[in-house]
């Protein structure tokens, strides 16, 4: 059975690269008919943070994932937390120990840059040079019991270490170029890319798929798998995002946490979306897609090699599309819960608040759209702007306002949608004007912005007081001018 795995590290928060990684996992193991395993890796403890984890946890309910096994969810090769497991990891230090797979190694850091620095200055890569493997065991335990802490390096004999990538095809490394490399701190503090190999093979993970910023360390991991008696698992590695200046993805040029796009107002359904476009393309070039939609069609095999550009503007259209999508209950609840705290909230009824949300969901891009239009729909508008002096300039502006004005002042109770749509088919007959001459200066009117919500919804979510004491300070504004004109 396919199994892989999301191995997040609790010191940051998920991003967007974090969670294209977890999602392309989620993708492949589901359309499999496999299981993925969400695995935290804690070995840096200086850095990890229970918060962070709680925060991976609630970022990952909240997009939609779900996992077969893991710290939450159990499982039968837990502990799921890597400082849980670090017996398991001795263990395995131990074995390659004691088939001389392994050694102690005393180099200081100091002693190392030294070397590194050498190297360098003749043009070569560094690696390092294998001090500490000829020593005897009786040197070694000598040096141990004197006081000196080792850490623990991998024995790397000559060879050159061929796998088919999923996502790259063949990939060869020649041993050579790795040296031996360090796998414990101790002998009780693994290594990241030591504690990741053990625990892909004591997991029983068959498809490792990860960011292309692993690369390097797979060679390393596939020896130490060999080393301990294990087949490696297939391995894909995923093009990394780049920002809008094709560089890496970081909070300079657009990295976000998984939070940050919450609280913009994206929909969890539309993150994930938008990410598994950023290097995967769906057979049928539909862009527009739900979560069984993109397990059904996930094909890692149309994962491009190169690197994907993250386009703020693609996300904000997907996120449209699917607000637009949204059953009208799910989309006044996501709408009301953006809104919490919000003075709107309580300065309008349930009916209002509904008819406005309504009457704005064609032009929102992001739930946090909604505040910014309530505030231009509610608050009366200034008629300073240029739009505005374009729209009051026009010597049919007046007419068209007193027309619908006086039309709308025929009705005595609230008008419903079909009643507007009638009163501005008189203004239209009224004032013999069509497109923008009549429709321009009531939409300055209306909201003070040259663009917005379809009129006649708008004007039924506004109701019919709010536009006459709109219509009445345009007026006022189109005279005050006139007058100060005429004084000149």
């Amino acid at each position: 059975m396919t199994r892989v795995r999301f191995a997040p590290s609790p010191t940051g928060n998920l991003h967007q690269g974090n969670i294209r990684t977890a999602l392309f996992n989620y993708l492949f193991a589901r359309h499999q008919g496999g299981k993925i395993i969400l695995r935290i890796e804690d070995t840096d403890q200086e850095r990890s943070q229970t918060d962070f984890e709680a925060n991976i946890f609630a970022d990952l309910r909240w997009l939609g994932f779900t996992f077969d096994e893991g710290i939450q969810e159990g499982g039968e090769v837990g502990p799921y937390r890597q400082s849980e497991r670090l017996d398991l990891y001795k263990k395995s230090l131990e074995k390659l120990i004691a088939e001389q797979k392994a050694y102690a190694c005393f180099c200081t850091a100091d002693e190392i840059e030294v070397e590194r620095k050498r190297a360098l200055a003749l043009g070569k890569s560094y690696r390092y040079q294998g001090k500490c493997r000829i020593l005897k065991p009786e040197e070694t335990q000598e040096k141990i019991q004197s006081g000196i802490k080792p850490s623990y390096r991998f024995k790397v004999d000559r060879d050159i270490i061929k796998f088919q990538d999923l996502v790259y095809g063949e990939k060869v490394f020649d041993t050579e170029n790795i040296g031996d490399f360090i796998i414990a701190r101790s002998s009780e503090i693994p290594v990241y890319l030591f504690a990741c190999a053990v625990d892909d093979c004591l997991m029983q993970i068959t498809h490792v798929i990860r960011g292309e910023d692993g690369m390097s360390n797979t060679p390393r991991q596939i020896l130490i798998q060999r080393a301990l008696g294990f087949e490696p698992p297939q391995f894909g590695h995923l093009p990394l995002i780049l920002g809008a200046d094709h560089t890496l993805l970081s909070k300079r040029n657009g990295s976000t946490s998984i939070s940050e796009l919450k609280q913009k107002g994206y929909l969890p359904q539309a993150i994930l979306n938008y990410l598994a476009l950023l290097g995967w393309s769906p057979p049928e070039a539909e862009e527009i897609l739900s979560l069984d939609q993109l397990i059904q069609q996930f094909d890692l095999s149309r994962v491009a090699r190169s690197s994907a550009i993250f386009d703020w503007g693609k996300l904000d259209h997907i996120n449209q599309a699917h607000m637009l999508r949204m059953s009208e209950t799910d989309y006044l609840t996501f709408a009301k819960k953006q809104l919490e705290g919000s003075s709107w909230i309580s300065s309008l009824s349930p009916s209002e608040l509904d008819s406005l949300l309504f009457t704005l969901r064609p032009n929102i891009k992001t739930f946090n759209d909604l505040s910014p239009w309530l505030s231009i729909l509610l608050v009366l508008p200034e008629y300073n702007s240029e739009p505005a002096q374009e729209a009051f300039s026009d010597p049919t502006a007046k007419k068209v306002l007193e027309s619908l004005a006086a039309l709308l002042q025929e009705h005595e109770a609230q008008l419903k949608t079909k009643e507007f749509e009638n009163v501005m088919e008189g203004v239209k007959k009224q004032t013999k004007l069509k497109g923008k001459k009549l429709f321009f200066p009531i939409r300055i009117t209306l909201t003070g912005v040259h663009e917005g919500p379809e009129l006649i919804p708008l004007m039924s979510a506004l109701g019919k007081e709010r536009i006459l004491e709109r219509i009445q300070r345009a007026i006022e504004t189109i005279q005050h001018k006139e007058s100060a004109k005429r004084a000149v």
